[in-house]
């Protein structure tokens, strides 16, 4: 018994240290780049920071391709609760050659966990942040790297190159065209940049515009950037507008108070590109504001630029002739749409009104109605002429 008292008591302990197991390590700078002098030692610093002026244990760390030939001033030490940061100083000593393009190595401060009591054993599990080094080294010649951004979503849109001369020679002519892609793998357009001139180990943006009056949807840039002599290709994809659908209209068939009403969504996809698992949702709410039907309809697939009708069943048991407020949210594309109805519900019959206007009357209830009322009348009308024949016989009787 006072074995397991003991264990709980420790288990308890372990829970209540490591509660208080704050991890608050920072590291600045982040990343730096040196510059590459074969044969040369580089040296610099960075900052071990303490974020949440807290007691804390720090072991330095060095991985990646240069791990065996960065020398640091320090490899541990201690930050107390008012120890704001440590400076550490670090030499990197280059090698003689080195292959053209990035190399990286990475200086890890770790903090690690704190002590039980007893000193015996460590709680938790310890974290690292990392300065990073970024030895660059130039490629013969002339060489460009770049990427490729797409400003805007719809009107006149923005293709931005950030061009990095990455060679020993300068770059004398820069320029980049771009042709751009519809759904359908078809060339829609194609736009030009002005050309610029980068040195060695410089940036700098080519930039084309593009006046995108399409309809709303998708595309592909594929943009070739011409320095002097070489081409680069890149491609993007983007979107020209957002995905957007409307509501068309709602009508309500075959209603009877008390039974289900047979809700038709007409809606609009105005998107050029199919939307999944779309779906309607439909409250309904009584005079106090309380909701007291909440239903939705399954999920669809809506092709491009057409309509589609979507179905959903409100089980009207319970529901009373009246007038009811009622919301529609089309759900689509992570967003909503939503629209407020008015719902006219009488025996056999449900109006729905819009802002001022109805937007579909469903009436099978009152053609039933009609049917009633013809019987009426012809019925009428057969009687009538039933005891006009009877008078008119009656009186040829007597003339006899």
């Amino acid at each position: 018994m006072k074995n397991k008292i003991y264990i709980l008591a420790l288990i308890l302990a372990l829970i209540i240290i490591n509660s208080f197991n704050v991890w608050a390590i920072g590291i600045t700078p982040g990343k730096k780049a040196i510059d590459y002098v074969p044969g040369t030692e580089a040296k610099g610093e960075f900052s071990v920071v303490n974020t949440e002026n807290t007691d804390m244990e720090v072991v330095i760390l060095v991985q990646g391709e240069f791990n065996q030939s960065v020398s640091l001033s320090e490899v541990s030490f201690k930050l107390g609760a008012k120890e704001q940061a440590k400076s550490v100083s670090y030499t990197l000593k280059m090698p003689s050659t080195l292959s053209p393009g990035n190399h990286r190595t990475e200086i890890v401060a770790v903090q690690l966990p704190k002590k039980l009591p007893n000193g015996d054993a460590f709680v938790g599990s310890s974290v690292g942040v990392a300065t990073q080094l970024d030895i660059f080294v130039p490629y013969p010649g002339k060489y460009a790297e770049a990427s490729l951004s797409v400003l805007g979503e719809s009107g006149k849109l923005t293709f931005v190159a950030p061009v990095y001369s990455r060679g020993k020679n300068d770059l004398a002519k820069v320029y980049m065209i771009v042709d751009i892609y519809g759904a359908l793998n078809e060339k829609i357009a194609s736009v030009h940049s002005e050309s610029v001139s980068v040195l060695s180990g410089e940036r700098k943006d080519v930039v084309a515009s593009w006046e995108a009056n399409v309809t709303s949807g998708n595309y592909r840039a594929v943009a070739t950037i011409v320095y002097d002599e070489e081409t680069l290709s890149i491609e993007k994809e983007f979107s020209v507008g957002i995905p957007k659908i409307s509501l068309e209209n709602v009508e309500v068939n075959d209603f009877s108070l008390g039974g289900i009403a047979k809700f038709e969504y007409l809606v609009d996809n105005q998107w050029s590109q199919p939307l999944t698992d779309v779906y309607a949702q439909m409250l309904i709410y009584n005079d106090k504001g309380e909701a007291i039907a909440d239903f939705k309809s399954q999920t669809y697939n809506l092709e491009p630029l057409k309509k589609s009708v979507m179905v959903a069943f409100w089980d009207s048991a319970g529901a009373r002739v009246g007038e009811y407020t009622s919301s529609v949210i089309l759900h689509f594309a992570k967003q909503s749409l939503q629209h407020e109805f008015k719902l006219k519900v009488s025996e056999d019959n449900i109006e729905v009104i819009g802002a001022g206007y109805v937007i579909s009357q469903a009436k099978t209830g009152g053609n039933n109605s009609l049917t009633v009322i013809l019987i009426v009348v012809i019925a009428v009308l057969v009687a009538i002429n039933l005891l006009w024949f009877l008078i008119l016989r009656k009186r040829l009787v007597n003339k006899k």
